[in-house]
């Protein structure tokens, strides 16, 4: 092997192995979840949902929706992309938190899918509002909405799954 060569396949497997993450499919393969973590301690989540409404993530202390750390966001044809940080703290809609930690990616749709990208760090110092990610098994809650209105579900487009987001 050259010289060059080597140095390429060094930096392809250096750069491989500070990222972790993985896909998983949910709800039958109409919610899939992408995610990676890097070393830098910055989190994306990209969800591809069968949906034109918006799409929700969040992080749950204990598998419900209540008390958890959620990002809304989609892609609405005459406003354009969007998203926010939101935490539940009472059954209803989750309200925005006092401070954005979210930046949104990318979010667009077709006629049946929505995608939706966005990173935050880790750890967002946000104490009150947000849930620090960790090197365990955490609750992942999920959602879709057939609009772009926010508004509830239905228990048919929601659900909680169990998932290391920092397992590569």
């Amino acid at each position: 092997m050259t010289f060059a060569k080597l140095c390429v396949f060094l930096t392809v497997c250096l750069a491989a192995s500070d990222v972790l993450g993985g896909t998983v499919p949910i709800n039958d393969g109409k919610y899939i979840l992408e995610t990676r973590v890097t070393l830098a301690g910055v989190l994306t989540v990209k969800v591809t949902a069968e949906t034109t409404g918006w799409v929700g993530w969040g992080l749950s202390p204990n598998g419900s929706m209540i008390l958890s750390d959620l990002v809304i966001g989609g892609f609405d044809a005459s406003k354009g992309s969007y998203i926010g940080d939101r935490f539940s703290a009472v059954p209803g809609p989750p309200q925005l938190d006092a401070v954005q930690n979210v930046q949104l990616v990318s979010a667009s749709e077709n006629a049946t899918h929505t995608v939706l990208e966005f990173t935050r760090a880790v750890d967002t110092g946000d104490m009150t509002e947000d849930i620090k990610v960790e090197n365990a098994v955490q609750f992942i809650v999920w959602a879709v909405g057939p609009t772009d209105e926010i508004e509830y579900h239905g228990p048919e487009t929601r659900g909680t799954i169990e998932l290391n987001l920092m397992d590569g």
